[in-house]
């Protein structure tokens, strides 16, 4: 058997990596001389850095709301990877909660990138996810003053969704913890951002799709000349997905929560289409698998254990639920 195990995070449990370690142990459970290729996933929200080779490079920059805080990024030759939660993202604003969705800023996510420039980087990768702010990339901007706009082809940044900028305080604010009356507002800020943003750099980023992720920052930065990607495929490409795939038998995925915007744009769904393109097996294990998730191969740890055994140990509710998995495949 030859399997690949490309697993997204377990958010607040596992890393990809580690995922992917547990599940190797129950591939070997399963077929003792098993050839696995490991490939952890990520779609451009937090774990995008790890993914693609993790962290060498430690800065103090604004956080989310306004108090330093250190952030990690990578610097390998003259490309860097960034990641936007690390400076601004809503765990280091306390959670929606605690957080004050009027006032988070990016201005951390731009001070990176300066660096990152300023350290002769030509090529900036952003993971864009899990931020606390929908400032539409305002505070980014401010901090990277004469950086912008940027070279053709110097900063690439990675989303999971292909949310509009005028759409993003809608669909992303109340995750943050923001009130519908605040979401009226931030809507109608996002608004006069797109205007400025078009009237400094010439592009109108209001409706294009992806412009949205991160509260408008992926808008700010593709006015500003950067490249808006799908972070999955790029992800992906990166690491060589498409070609273990090809040569595999079996594909293992999976994530904390497995639901329908899973196949919209996250790592496990684009694992997924891409096992399904070349006709290779694919299983999804997933911390809880919610109502709207569809498929056949889909297994939900909390059912399998129960979720206080997904949650308190979860690398070994991950291999046990995964074990069970292959044994019921008939390939």
């Amino acid at each position: 058997m030859r399997v690949v195990i490309a697993p997204d995070k377990f958010k607040g449990t596992l890393t990809a990596r580690e995922a992917a370690d547990a599940m190797a142990l129950a591939v070997r459970d399963r077929w003792s001389g098993a050839e696995i290729a490991i490939v952890p996933m990520a779609d451009g929200g937090d774990g995008t850095l790890d993914a693609l080779g993790g962290a060498n490079v430690y800065d103090e920059v604004t956080g989310p709301l306004g108090e330093p805080v250190r952030a990690a990024w990578r610097l390998d030759g003259r490309a860097a990877v960034i990641e936007a939660a690390a400076a601004s993202g809503l765990l280091l604003a306390g959670g929606a909660d605690a957080n004050d969705p009027w006032a988070a800023t990016t201005r951390g996510v731009g001070e990176l990138i300066a660096r990152a420039l300023e350290a002769g980087s030509t090529r900036v990768v952003v993971g864009s996810g899990g931020v606390a702010s929908t400032d539409g990339g305002r505070g980014a901007i401010e901090a990277l003053n004469a950086h912008v706009p940027f070279a053709p082809g110097r900063v690439t940044v990675l989303t999971d969704t292909t949310t509009t900028f005028a759409h993003a305080a809608a669909v992303f604010a109340p995750q943050k913890g923001a009130a519908p009356e605040l979401v009226a507002r931030l809507t109608e800020r996002l608004r006069t951002d797109a205007e400025e943003w078009a009237a400094r750099f010439g592009a109108d980023v209001a409706d294009v799709p992806r412009s949205g992720a991160a509260g408008g920052l992926s808008g700010a930065l593709l006015a500003a000349g950067a490249e808006v990607v799908d972070g999955a495929a790029y992800v992906a490409h990166a690491l060589g997905l498409t070609e273990a795939l090809a040569v595999s038998d079996l594909a293992l995925t999976g994530e904390g929560a497995f639901d329908a915007t899973s196949t919209a744009g996250k790592g496990p769904g684009h694992v997924l289409a891409l096992a399904a393109r070349l006709r290779v097996p694919a299983v999804v294990i997933a911390g809880v698998v919610t109502a709207d998730a569809v498929g056949s191969r889909v297994f939900s740890m909390s059912e399998v254990l129960g979720a206080e055994r997904a949650l308190g140990d979860a690398a070994d509710a991950l291999r046990v639920t995964t074990t069970q998995a292959l044994w019921q495949l008939d390939l």
